[in-house]
């Protein structure tokens, strides 16, 4: 890509995401795949399980907010991005525990209740390696700031839920 960019056969350029949660659909393989599940799952009525302590810390973003940046990168002049041709996102940096009480406060401890720890030490050390956090740096030249709070990311989840066809069947486990 940079080579190409170059020699000006394209406009290259590239947007690190952050982990995106509360992504919707169903729990996949993915080392950051719990990231999600422990929201996503609990508001549907499941129980899920957290490989990872609640200390661990990890830069997130809302599908929102991740959409916001794409665009704004793809819209971006070449100046903006000072030379380089990739840049991270804004993410909002959380604990495993924070979002679990962001969690319990949106949508109560009944349904906080539904996630239990059980470490998983191939998960834990793959996740051991990831940045526990990222500032906004480039991406705020470019008008991008992470979320404002995890809870606000459910919020979010919940309100595109709503308005999905599998509403009822998204937030069964969320009394009303």
């Amino acid at each position: 890509m940079s080579d190409y960019t170059r020699k000006g056969y394209i406009d290259g350029r590239s947007a690190r995401l952050m982990t995106v949660t509360v992504r919707p659909g169903k729990p996949n393989g993915a080392a950051s795949s719990f990231f999600s599940g422990i929201i996503r799952e609990p508001l549907a009525g499941v129980e899920s399980v957290c490989p990872v302590s609640p200390e661990v810390s990890h830069p997130v973003a809302s599908p929102g907010r991740t959409v916001d940046g794409l665009i704004a990168v793809y819209e971006a002049s070449r100046e903006a991005f000072n030379g380089r041709l990739a840049m991270n996102l804004a993410g909002l940096n959380v604990t495993v525990g924070e979002m679990l009480q962001a969690l319990e406060q949106v949508a109560g401890k009944a349904v906080r209740d539904r996630v239990r720890f059980e470490r998983d030490e191939r998960i834990a050390g793959i996740v051991a390696n990831w940045p526990t956090g990222a500032g906004p740096g480039r991406a705020a030249a470019l008008g991008l700031h992470p979320d404002t709070s995890f809870a606000d990311i459910i919020r979010q989840y919940i309100a595109d839920c709503e308005k999905g066809p599998n509403a009822a069947e998204a937030l069964k486990g969320l009394a009303r």
